[in-house]
């Protein structure tokens, strides 16, 4: 054999490389977690050195996961005239066993340099200290992605086509979307000494915190019908009795019909007039009240919510009537779960296991999304957000008591009606029956 001498620099220098470029990733991925921190964003986009990764990062990923690729079988085949050479020379190769001898020593090798040398540890360097993993990384990074842009452009044009082949667009698999960040949230954990990776309950929070853009305003809203709202044309002590009866803070404040909503009315305000309250004109005491569209995503009516300080919205449809009410705590539910104090009543639980097996017994409140979930069966509906509003929909009419109907994988039974809404159904999910096959039995 040659001098070994130009091989073990190779598999060196490769083996440092490949490190490089594994801290540099992770280092950028603990850094875009860094808009919890907006002051880091700030500076680190301010700072001409980082601006070209921080603001471009599925590029610079891509790169770096080009240039991880490229090293590792760098070193693998530098490995193999080297594992070769140590075969030839111990004389324990017969024909046919030297080649692959050798191949199989480089791999393992390779495999164990790998994981200890170009992967683990780096990994731990690279989220240890991020932003000096990262300042390393950036040259050999930038130089990769001049030079091999167009490959790797190509490489993504033909990736894109074979995503497109089986149905999903690009967008769906970004290398730094939504549901790639919600399993590096999971997979973060912290170098020995530092803080611990995130608890369940935070990993929950940070999972809900990503579903906002995925639900819409309707999917969460209070429906009309159990909206209690303050009518101006009702006398106060009438309106109190509700209140009280309510037990909320908040109330739409109406002339004569939800639709004509003309404000909010806090109950506080109510109780620290200081008058005679029979006097009291009620459109004295009215806040602002926003709307928003029922096909808005959660994350924007949250936004909203906040930039304007309120905690409650009406929610309207394409033609200006009120579907509802949207409020800060039922989108704060979705994201920390239920939100109770000592001043709540027990609310009945909108989904109950019935004592037949395999069957629920649901009221027609109950939401889609929830029940989707609950069953694992996929419930889209742009119309309605309720599973008693979804049976209604594709019947095309309000349904008789018994009526059953099969609804995306679910066979549905309405127990309870009344002559504008269902009031209480009973769900069986179905295992694909075949199409001549009858409902299935159910028991009252």
């Amino acid at each position: 054999m040659q001098d070994p001498l130009p091989y073990v620099i190779g598999i060196l220098l490769f083996l440092a490389l490949n490190a490089l470029f594994v801290a540099g990733e992770y280092g950028l991925l603990r850094l875009r977690f860094s808009h919890f921190n907006p002051a880091l964003l700030d500076e680190l986009r301010g700072n001409t050195r980082y601006r070209p990764v921080i603001d471009n990062p599925h590029r610079a990923v891509q790169a770096m996961r080009a240039g991880i690729l490229v090293c590792t079988l760098g070193y693998a085949l530098a490995f193999f005239p080297l594992a070769r050479a140590a075969l030839a020379a111990g004389e324990r190769a017969a024909f046919g066993v030297e080649t692959f001898g050798s191949a199989l020593l480089a791999f393992l090798l390779a495999v164990a340099l790998h994981f200890v040398v170009a992967e683990s540890t780096p990994r731990i360097l690279g989220l240890a200290h991020p932003r000096r993993a990262l300042s390393f990384a950036l040259l050999p990074t930038l130089l990769l992605s001049w030079a091999a842009g167009p490959v790797l452009r190509a490489f993504e044009y033909t990736a894109g086509g074979l995503l497109r082949a089986c149905g999903l667009s690009r967008d769906a698999v970004e290398t730094l979307d939504a549901l790639d960040l919600e399993a590096q949230i999971e997979g973060l954990e912290g170098p020995p000494g530092e803080e611990a990776p995130p608890a369940n309950v935070t990993q929950r929070i940070l999972k809900n915190t990503l579903r906002l853009r995925e639900l819409r305003v309707d999917d969460v809203i209070l429906p009309r019908k159990q909206v209690v709202y303050v009518d101006v044309n009702l006398g106060v002590e009438e309106n109190l009795r509700l209140a009280r009866s309510a037990g909320h803070t908040r109330y739409p404040l109406c002339d004569g019909d939800l639709d004509r909503c003309i404000g909010l009315l806090h109950i506080k305000d109510l109780f620290r007039y200081a008058g005679d309250p029979s006097r009291l004109d009620l459109r004295k005491l009215r806040r602002d009240i926003i709307r928003i569209d029922g096909e808005e995503t959660l994350e924007s009516a949250l936004a909203k919510l906040l930039a304007h300080k309120m905690h409650m919205a009406l929610v309207i449809d394409e033609f200006r009537g009120t579907e509802g009410v949207l409020t800060l705590e039922r989108i704060l539910e979705i994201i920390v779960g239920d939100i109770r104090d000592e001043f709540d009543a027990e609310e009945e639980d909108l989904i109950q296991e019935s004592a037949d097996p395999g069957e629920s017994v649901v009221s027609g409140l109950a939401l889609i999304h929830e029940i989707a979930e609950r069953f694992g069966v996929e419930l889209d509906d742009e119309e309605v957000s309720t599973i008693g509003g979804l049976i209604t929909t594709r019947l095309g009419r309000i349904p008789e008591k018994g009526e059953e109907v099969r609804v995306d994988g679910l066979l549905i039974r309405v127990t309870e009606v009344d002559e504008t809404r269902v009031i209480e159904a009973r769900l069986r999910r179905l295992d694909e029956p075949e199409e001549d096959e009858p409902p299935t039995d159910f028991t009252d």
